[in-house]
């Protein structure tokens, strides 16, 4: 990472001082520092401000380099997961696919953003009936699902770009629904028996647990140390005891859940969240 032109400068100066040759031509006193010994419209000090900014230049020109360099390796790493994730950002709907015999790929012609539909990707490597295959999350920017033509479309578009021989697995579904079962101890002075804010408002405990899973990354688990942790710091909230989590129809008390769509949608009903002044 390239340094700014006052740590190149600083460096300079120090060096200068501590060079052996040049305090004895100079008469330097090695216990001041090089500002106290030469005016700033020196030809020494204007010297060290022409060769800071060289090679501030220099190392921007390396940084830029080195960045470049990275991307043409990153681009040519196939079939890597971050490799996979990147290509199925990149899918085009209603495009067809171009190959390049240069590099042995295929690729669209012109890159056109509002028809990237895809927008949520996670990808893993699982074992499926003893056969390793490469399971492909995938929704639009609501996280909700591709269907139809669309779908076809991206699983096509993918198998194609992709290695060859490859199997997957493709999932593209709502959000899995998600209920949380708590005890909430709150402070009377900020909520209601119901949990909303005195002053007005929205159900801070509530928000805190759609916050929750709307953050997580998409493809994701959800984590129930971490879920209290999030709900501990709301407006109002003086304690909590998770009771459990209703996940596919069945309320649990689960550590972790992996979402089988990639991400979470919260549900609330009626008495899953019990108020008690603390």
């Amino acid at each position: 990472m390239a340094r700014d032109i006052l740590d190149i400068k600083t460096q300079l100066k120090a060096t200068f001082v501590d060079n052996v040759t040049l305090q004895e031509l100079y008469g330097l006193d090695t216990t001041k520092g090089f500002d106290e010994q030469f005016s700033k419209v020196s030809i020494e000090a204007r010297l060290i401000d022409v060769w800071a900014a060289a090679t501030w230049m220099l190392e921007q020109i390396w940084d830029a380099f080195r960045s470049e360099t990275e991307a043409v390796i990153d681009e040519g790493y196939v079939t890597s997961e971050r490799w996979y994730y990147a290509k199925a950002l990149e899918f085009q709907k209603g495009d067809a696919l171009e190959y390049n015999e240069k590099a042995y790929k295929f690729e669209y012609a012109v890159t056109d953003e509002a028809k990237q539909v895809v927008k949520n990707v996670a990808v893993r490597q699982v074992t499926d009936e003893g056969v390793t295959k490469l399971k492909v999350y995938f929704s639009d920017a609501g996280k909700q699902p591709l269907t139809g033509d669309v779908r076809t479309s991206f699983e096509t578009y993918m198998r194609q770009v992709g290695a060859a021989g490859t199997h997957y697995l493709f999932v593209s579904e709502t959000p899995d629904e998600l209920r949380v079962h708590l005890h909430v101890y709150y402070d009377a002075l900020v909520l209601d028996s119901t949990g909303a804010r005195l002053n007005g408002g929205e159900n801070p405990v509530e928000e805190a647990i759609e916050g929750y899973l709307n953050g997580l990354e998409y493809g994701g688990v959800m984590y129930a140390s971490k879920l209290i942790d999030v709900i501990q710091q709301a407006e109002g909230v003086k304690d909590v005891t998770l009771d459990g989590t209703t996940w596919k129809g069945t309320l649990e008390d689960r550590r972790r859940i992996d979402a089988e769509s990639g991400a979470f949608v919260y549900v609330r009903e009626e008495g899953d969240i019990v108020y008690v002044i603390d």
